[in-house]
């Protein structure tokens, strides 16, 4: 799908590769990384993966997840990390979206992504807006944003991925954990607009899929609450 002058073209298929070198290079450093490919990802046009948010540094194991089935990741990440020197401007220039989160602006970062879905590109979001914090890690309540933009785009496959292994803190890096990532079907969304009720349920069918993806990685069942 095109995406405006071939000038614009060009620049956003120079930034695609150096993003598919930074992802797969930065994606080795701060954890070792297993998965298998999935053929719910696919290979061309929109798609909305959906993942749990286990640390910060999973980001670029979830990255490198999504750059072996050469499609190239758009986060939403929270804005604090577009401060930071060079990894703020390195993140804009690889377009990816920063999230203020608790405020009225994190609407814009659901329209960015409605932007590159309509784009043809694959967005990367994590419906909890936060790492987890249940003590035992299993994914915590879901906010709308997935759920909207599948409302909005009801043709674009939903992903749900879980991974498992990464710890909260920089510091949790230099151990390089052992981090597994599994992707399951497309989920099944009520095919209704985006009303207060439909959003719910999508929203709980959506962190339902990422739980059951999250406990084929960590190789077991969370027990129930």
């Amino acid at each position: 799908m095109k995406i405006g002058p071939w000038w614009r073209r060009a620049w956003y298929r120079c930034r695609l590769g150096a993003g598919f070198a930074v992802f797969w290079v930065l994606g080795r450093i701060p954890h070792r990384v297993s998965f298998e490919l999935s053929p719910s990802i696919p290979r061309t046009g929109p798609a909305l993966v959906v993942v749990n948010h286990q640390a910060v540094t999973e980001t670029l194991a979830v990255a490198r997840f999504v750059v072996a089935h050469r499609r190239f990741p758009h986060f939403l990440i929270t804005a604090g990390v577009f401060r930071v020197p060079l990894v703020g401007a390195v993140a804009r220039a690889m377009g990816q979206i920063p999230v203020a989160r608790g405020t009225t602006s994190a609407r814009a970062a659901v329209q960015a992504a409605a932007d590159q879905l309509r784009a043809g590109h694959l967005v990367v979001i994590y419906p909890e807006g936060r790492i987890t914090r249940e003590p035992d890690q299993r994914p915590g309540p879901g906010k709308a944003g997935a759920a909207l933009l599948a409302a909005e785009f009801p043709d674009v496959p939903v992903i749900p991925v879980g991974q498992w292994g990464a710890r909260p803190g920089w510091r949790a890096a230099l151990t390089r954990s052992r981090v597994r990532l599994c992707a399951g079907p497309p989920v099944e969304l009520a095919p209704a607009g985006a009303t207060a009720a439909s959003t719910a349920d999508n929203t709980a069918a959506v962190m339902a899929a990422i739980t059951a993806e999250v406990e084929r990685a960590r190789g077991a069942a969370f027990r129930a609450s």
